[in-house]
């Protein structure tokens, strides 16, 4: 391996994509994590490896915010199935309306989270639903910065969508700006294993009895600031859980399930490689000076005039309000400066996955309460009654 410490390595595949020789492999850990490991026959100590990871390599960027923006689609459809204001939508459209090429985190058939290219508009349409909303696990980029160079030395515009780590992974790895790549990283709160996504899969797959058909990590089930999990089965059930409930978001949002590199990140500051950093804007009642009607904004910083000039182009796509930067990170933004703070029982948490049953795990570490499930089963009644706001309360209590 490239590092001794885990936490050290984001695992964001550039070392990987830079093998001139191909010594390297990205390898699951007994956690589930995808790490570089160098096969010493065949690796030609070139230094190409070292050269690129972001880790290694970081300096912070030159730009910070140029603007910063409260928007969403003027897409009712688009916005009902965003996870806040469905900013990227028109932005893919744009460029691959335009010949561009997009690459962004998507499902697979088996639904394992992996980064995928989209260089048309007719993948674009297959591709769509899945790519669109948060996804809380850490995908698989496998070789697409090698094919991302390949597009923008070929004149296509490009746009990356992805972590912040993933995206100065790919910095790192071209060495150099171009004009025709747009950069849009996404604020995380740290990714969670795919292994522990699979363990999540197949307990609700044995749950329900049925394959999955569809999945949404924060649909807006009660609004905006109440999603939830959602969850389609091929036999016509329907599942939804909130963060209180549900095993996957409580693991992640309790911050005992995330990459052992989230939690001392590199690249938690308000200087970024990226053209766009996108975030959910809790308070844009406050911040815009506007009706939040529940249905979702998102907060964009702009750290490049070329990012300027691409969202004046397509600014007529969006309800759009210019905000103060600062209060917006303030209010909304603590994941943009912070990293995510381990569970005291991470270590734990990890070691124990593949010895029980998921139910039994989680209970164990983190437990669902009877007050959890008593504020989930009255979230619908709450809903409808036009009460979310007190139920909002509770849930603070």
């Amino acid at each position: 391996m490239l590092f001794e410490e885990k936490e050290k390595c984001c695992g964001c595949t550039a070392c990987y994509n830079a093998c001139p020789v191909g010594a390297i492999e990205m390898k699951p850990d007994f956690e589930g994590f995808l790490y570089p490991e160098i096969n010493s026959d065949k690796c030609i100590n070139c230094g190409a490896c070292e050269r690129v990871c972001p880790i290694k390599q970081y300096s912070e960027p030159e730009t910070g915010f140029l603007k910063t923006f409260t928007l969403r689609t003027k897409e009712d459809a688009v916005l009902s199935n965003s996870t806040s204001g469905g900013f990227t939508t028109p932005l893919v459209e744009y460029v691959i309306n335009n010949g561009g090429v997009v690459c962004c985190a998507s499902y697979t058939s088996d639904f394992e989270v992996k980064h995928v290219i989209i260089d048309s508009p007719a993948k674009l349409q297959d591709e769509i639903n899945k790519m669109r909303g948060s996804k809380y696990v850490q995908s698989n980029l496998s070789d697409v910065y090698k094919k991302i160079k390949e597009y923008v030395l070929n004149g296509r515009i490009v746009c990356f969508i992805g972590t912040t780590c993933q995206v100065t992974g790919l910095s790192t790895y071209l060495g150099k700006k171009y004009d025709n790549l747009y950069l849009v990283d996404v604020v995380c709160h740290g990714t969670p294993s795919p292994k522990l996504f699979k363990k999540y899969l197949d307990y609700q797959r044995n749950k329900y009895n049925s394959d999955i058909k569809n999945i949404v990590f924060r649909n807006k089930t009660y609004g905006y600031h109440s999603g939830t999990m959602k969850m389609e089965f091929e036999n016509g059930k329907v599942y939804y859980g909130s963060a209180r409930v549900d095993y996957m978001l409580k693991s992640f949002f309790k911050e005992i399930s995330s990459r052992p590199s989230c939690y001392e990140c590199k690249f938690k500051t308000k200087k970024r490689y990226s053209d766009y950093t996108i975030y959910d804007a809790w308070h844009a009642s406050e911040i815009a000076g506007i009706n939040d009607d529940d249905k979702g904004f998102t907060h964009v910083i702009v750290h490049s005039e070329k990012g300027i000039n691409l969202l004046r182009t397509i600014c007529d796509k969006y309800e759009m309000y210019e905000v103060d930067g600062d209060l917006a990170v303030e209010l909304d933004g603590v994941m943009v400066t912070r990293s995510a703070v381990p569970h005291p029982r991470r270590k734990e948490y990890y070691e124990n996955l593949s010895n029980s049953d998921l139910d039994s795990h989680i209970n164990s570490f983190i437990p669902v309460t009877k007050k959890d499930y008593f504020l989930e089963n009255t979230k619908t009644f709450f809903y409808k009654c036009g009460l979310m706001d007190t139920m909002r309360k509770l849930k603070k209590a």
